[in-house]
This record gives C-alpha cells, structure tokens and sequence, in this order.
C-alpha cells in the first residue's frame, strides 16, 4: 500500500487530514465499505495514481464511520471526492473511470510534491527546495565535461526524459541529488527495469554500482 494512503475513523481528524491538508496539495477522499464490489476495483486504481502522483487519499469505510457518512449524505458507494486548497473541487460515485481520470490529471497539475521542508532520509537531511536552487549547492556536483571518466545517465520520469554527465567516482546519493533538484520531488529510488536493479546504496560511487557509461535508470517515487 502506498504511504500517502490514510484509513482513519475518527471524524475529528478529517479538517486536519483533508481540509487543512489540502491547502497545499489535492487530498483524494474515499468513501467505500469492504463487501461493496465496485468498490473493490476501484480502490486499487486510486492506491496506483496516489503512489504515482503523490497525491494523499483518505479512505473511509461507511460502515466504521456512519457519522461522516451521513455528514456527506453518502447514499451509494464508492463515493470519491477530491479537495484542494481548503474546498471541495471534484467528486463522482460508482466504479467511473472517467471521471477518476479527470481527478488524477487534475491531481498531477496540481501537485506540489516538494514542499519545502527538509526530509531525514538515510541518516542525511535531503537539500530543501532553497537549498537545490542555490548556485553553491553542495548535493549536486558539476556536470564535467566529457571524457573516458565520465558516464551518461539518462533519467525516465513519467513521460519525460533527461540526462545529465557524472564522473565515475560521483555517488549514488550525489546522482539522486541532481533527479531531486531535476524533478522537485524529495523521496525517489533508481532503478533499472530488466533486469530489475534498485540503487540504494548512497555512499556507493557510480562505477562500484556497476553502471554502464551510457545508462538508462527509472524514477520512482518511494
């Protein structure tokens, strides 16, 4: 399950889960029980668009929660809603895919995935968005010129693609560094897809990881 999925019972939390929430980011609200089938294929696509775009998805089980759904006057489920900036801005009912789509492209515009704050991730603090438009930046080392000691790493990213030189003994987390600064997004893995290769290991230079000189790594959000 992804980490930006909320289950809560408690209907004082959701000002502070949703509303407040989502004065900064679109905040996905789900209204579905566990015997209800619909709802059991819809849940799954939510899950993926919420892992994908980093969007936040409260999901409420009617039957747990009866007072938020008579709130809501929930009267058939699932019954999805979307807020952003404090108000409700979209909603639909049942196991309808178009009107999901339009809630995740919404979702993607609207996404600020980076806000800001500093994130404590393997032991380091990640550079905050100041700190990635600073021309002394420390996380990101100089693109060199080209030579026998440099590689050329190509970066996928939903449908973008970019790349960028790094000298051999560059570190993972230096590279992770540049695709943060590049993306705007603090938590990512690299990987490789086939065969299926994850670079976790910050502290490990680029030529010790095994990486090829003209190398093609995936994105993904963690």
């Amino acid at each position: 399950m992804s980490k930006n999925v909320l289950h809560f019972s408690d209907k004082d939390s959701f000002d502070t889960e949703v509303i407040s929430a989502s004065k900064d980011n679109p905040v996905m609200v789900d209204f579905f029980a566990t015997w209800c089938g619909p709802c059991k294929k819809l849940s799954p696509l939510l899950e993926e668009a919420s892992a994908k775009h980093g969007f936040k998805l409260v999901v409420i089980d009617v039957d747990k929660n009866d007072d938020l759904a008579n709130t809501f006057n929930i009267s058939s489920i699932p019954h999805v809603f979307l807020y952003h900036k404090g108000t409700k801005v979209m909603e639909f009912k049942g196991y309808d895919t178009s009107s999901l789509q339009k809630m995740i492209d919404y979702c993607a515009k609207n996404i600020n995935k980076f806000t800001g704050k500093g994130v404590s991730v393997g032991g380091g603090k990640v550079p905050t968005a100041k700190d990635y438009n600073s021309k002394n930046d420390k996380y990101i080392p100089e693109e060199p010129p080209e030579s026998d000691e440099t590689y050329e790493i190509s970066f996928r990213y939903n449908n973008d693609t970019f790349s960028r030189r790094f000298l051999c003994d560059n570190t993972i987390g230096e590279v992770k560094a540049f695709v943060r600064s590049k993306i705007g997004v603090a938590n990512i893995s690299l990987f490789t897809p086939f065969p299926r290769k994850v670079y976790e290991h910050d502290s490990e230079s680029i030529k010790d990881a095994g990486l090829s000189k003209r190398e093609m790594l995936n994105v993904g959000l963690v």
